[in-house]
């Protein structure tokens, strides 16, 4: 509509150019000055009728745009950013969104692209079946954009993204055990998912930020609670192994302490032994502070008393 308004402002600003007004007669009166500005006006104006619309181009935020120019050999290996844009009538625009995509694949029937259950069945090293809700997220490099829209198209959640995760996530999956799946190592499978799926996007114009392993269902009900058991069983045996390293460090902590305790009413004594005076030096110690004076048998050693309060 922009492109529509200012064409036909040039254009009617030409028209204007190409007549004035004669005013050497009796009376005034408008005559034709300039027949090429006449055609170029007119000109002007069919062009704006037909193509000036097609002229600008408006880019919104988090999009950017990318080009077909036939007479250039098609797709441009160049975007155009958010904002306004002048684009040749010729060209062909398409506007691709960049910021995070996610494409859900889950047995829950309201959720994902397809719907009912578009859970994806594996198979783990022990040839056990499993379903998995899986969750990839993206978003189209802005820098590449050009390229998925060469090699892939605009469907491509369908033609890229759905295919190649559900293989990609049955091969790893295929490398661990039923157990590892179910927790011990889901975040390493997923890290591993996503190493060998960022390369194959990354080619395509893609950039794949993360894959969740967001459920995990055993085809095997039986099996499923076996599993859940097992769980719990080392959980306990975990629970009382560490129990049994608090009891230990413990008691050695007890027999430590005792043996210290040991070793130094040893040194005591053998210390009063040898320094018959600090009996003495205790015994005034706790005599009372009111007693000014102390008489001792010959066979002690005579100590002064403590000063009263005065």
């Amino acid at each position: 509509m922009f492109g529509v308004i200012v064409g036909v402002l040039v254009a009617v600003l030409f028209l204007l150019l190409s007549f004035k007004v004669d005013t050497s007669g009796e009376r005034p009166r408008t005559v034709l000055r300039s027949p090429a500005l006449l055609i170029l006006g007119i000109g002007i104006t069919i062009f704006s009728a037909a193509f000036a619309n097609r002229c600008f181009l408006t880019v919104p935020a988090a999009y950017v745009a990318t080009v077909y120019d036939p007479l250039r050999g098609g797709v441009q290996p160049v975007e155009l950013p958010e904002g306004f844009h002048f684009v040749l009538p010729w060209w062909k625009t398409e506007l691709w969104r960049v910021q995070t995509q996610e494409y859900t694949m889950s047995a829950i029937r309201s959720e994902g692209a397809v719907i009912g259950d578009d859970s994806i069945h594996c198979q783990t090293n022990e040839g056990l079946g499993l379903n998995l809700d899986v969750t990839v997220l993206f978003h189209i490099d802005p820098k590449e954009a050009h390229a998925l829209w060469q090699k892939i198209g605009e469907d491509y959640q369908q033609v890229l993204v759905r295919p190649y995760a559900r293989n990609v996530i049955r091969m790893v999956v295929a490398k661990y055990s039923v157990v590892d799946v179910y927790g011990v190592k889901r975040q390493q499978i997923e890290q591993e998912i996503t190493e060998a799926m960022r390369q194959a996007f990354a080619e395509k114009g893609i950039a794949l930020e993360s894959v969740l392993l967001r459920n995990v269902e055993f085809a095997n009900p039986e099996f499923a609670r076996a599993i859940t058991e097992k769980q719990v069983a080392e959980q306990q045996i975990r629970t009382e192994e560490q129990n049994l390293r608090r009891a230990q460090i413990e008691k050695r902590t007890m027999v430590a302490q005792a043996k210290g305790e040991a070793e130094a009413i040893q040194r005591r004594g053998e210390t009063l032994r040898q320094n018959p005076e600090v009996v003495q030096y205790e015994l005034v110690q706790k005599i009372a502070p009111n007693v000014r004076a102390l008489y001792l048998p010959p066979n002690y050693l005579p100590v002064s008393p403590r000063t009263g309060g005065r």
